[in-house]
């Protein structure tokens, strides 16, 4: 078995606090993928902090993404 692309979604809890002393929990996943992991050299890897989201969302997500990492984007796309 070769592995060609690899793909890990990570919920968290971040504790910040501002300049006012005010607290904060910041929630959400944290997305991992690489592609191109049978050609070295040409591997790519992308990451995505999604706030507010959950594991559902990030399942989904990651089913979409790891097709579009590495592709040249769409015309008309940021």
């Amino acid at each position: 078995m070769i592995v060609t692309r690899a793909a890990v979604a990570l919920s968290f809890a971040l504790s910040v606090t501002g300049p006012g002393g005010r607290r904060e929990v910041l929630q959400g996943v944290f997305s991992w993928i690489a592609v191109g992991l049978d050609r070295p050299g040409e591997r790519k890897d992308q990451v995505w902090f999604d706030l507010r989201a959950g594991l559902d969302r990030a399942e989904a997500d990651l089913r979409e993404r790891i097709h579009l990492v590495g592709r040249a984007p769409e015309p008309g796309t940021p």
